[in-house]
């Protein structure tokens, strides 16, 4: 039988959906919560969602090598310092969401809703291989990476087509927010950190 192509799709167009912002915060503000990340004493190892078909999350460092610390503002957090900074960096997320989204339909998006922001901490060997943020278990819409800083070496992030033949590198730049698809089509990874530290923050939207 024959496979029948409803339409052919050129996958160099798919890096048009991979946008990028700079200087997302003021510079000072941007400082003061590098200094805030390097401080924080509340970074966990991060775990796998839905890893090898388990919907429970995992601890796989040969995967995924990373400390997380998770923002909140619910009503159970203590910490004000989480609070206010979760309460900006979501505020900065969903504004660029929308400017993202209007510059592909103006008239026809809907607007997004965050689900989840984590501050990941790289450190010397960090890394996460090749996956993709979507899943059965966490229907994810739209992925965000905010560069905190670009002082180190290494950790590059780079997206690779579907069939991982061509790969893109996005240049490391502080204060730069990276959105793009969560589903298949959009393979990703963090290089390994060779020196220094990597501090960034992700997010996620319905």
């Amino acid at each position: 039988m024959v496979e029948q192509k409803i339409m052919e799709i050129d996958n160099s167009h798919l890096s048009s959906y991979i946008k990028y912002f700079d200087n997302v915060l003021l510079e000072k503000t941007n400082n003061n919560f590098l200094k805030i990340c390097k401080n924080a004493k509340a970074f966990d190892d991060a775990t796998i969602v839905g890893f090898k078909g388990n919907n429970n999350n995992q601890i796989v460092k040969k995967v995924r090598d990373t400390k997380v610390w998770a923002l909140t503002n619910t009503y159970k957090e203590t910490s004000y310092t989480n609070i206010h900074w979760c309460n900006l960096l979501y505020s900065a997320f969903m504004f660029n969401s929308e400017k993202y989204l209007s510059s592909f339909h103006p008239d026809r998006w809907q607007k997004v809703q965050m689900q989840d922001l984590q501050v990941l901490k790289y450190e010397v060997g960090g890394h996460y291989k090749f996956h993709v943020d979507h899943s059965a278990s966490i229907p994810r819409t739209l992925s965000f990476i905010y560069l905190v800083n670009d002082d180190y070496e290494g950790g590059e992030l780079v997206f690779s087509r579907p069939d991982y033949s061509v790969e893109t590198t996005i240049e490391k730049k502080k204060n730069r927010l990276i959105i793009w698809p969560s589903n298949f089509l959009f393979p990703h990874t963090v290089k390994p950190v060779t020196k220094g530290v990597r501090y960034s923050v992700v997010g996620w939207a319905l």
